[in-house]
């Protein structure tokens, strides 16, 4: 989805921020438009292969323009509270008999 023809309309300021699927960033044309200047860089939470192989490219940018994480970008203390929140609401309402409240998110 995100290709070199992707880049190539781009701003040279733009920043690819890519936190759903490894895949559908093309790495190579990634690296090409940082390279190039086509984007002024990237922050990538998923990778087209977990773990990131240490030969992939973006390995080789510094984190002035390529920020990796290993797929864990959603586990900041305030994600993981409202995870374990959400949990505790769920169990509350399924033994309190409410069964269609059970899943919901507590708010």
């Amino acid at each position: 989805m995100v290709d070199a023809a992707a880049f190539s309309r781009m701003k040279p300021t733009a920043y690819l921020v890519n936190t759903a699927r490894g895949a559908i960033v093309d790495h190579e044309a990634l690296a090409a438009a940082l390279n190039s200047g086509a984007i002024a860089g990237c922050a990538l939470d998923v990778h087209p292969e977990e773990p990131l192989p240490m030969s992939s490219a973006m390995r080789a940018f510094g984190p002035e323009k390529v920020i990796l994480t290993p797929h864990i970008g959603w586990q900041r203390v305030e994600s993981r509270q409202r995870l374990v929140d959400t949990v505790a609401f769920n169990i509350g309402a399924f033994f309190a008999g409410d069964r269609a409240g059970a899943n919901l998110v507590s708010e």
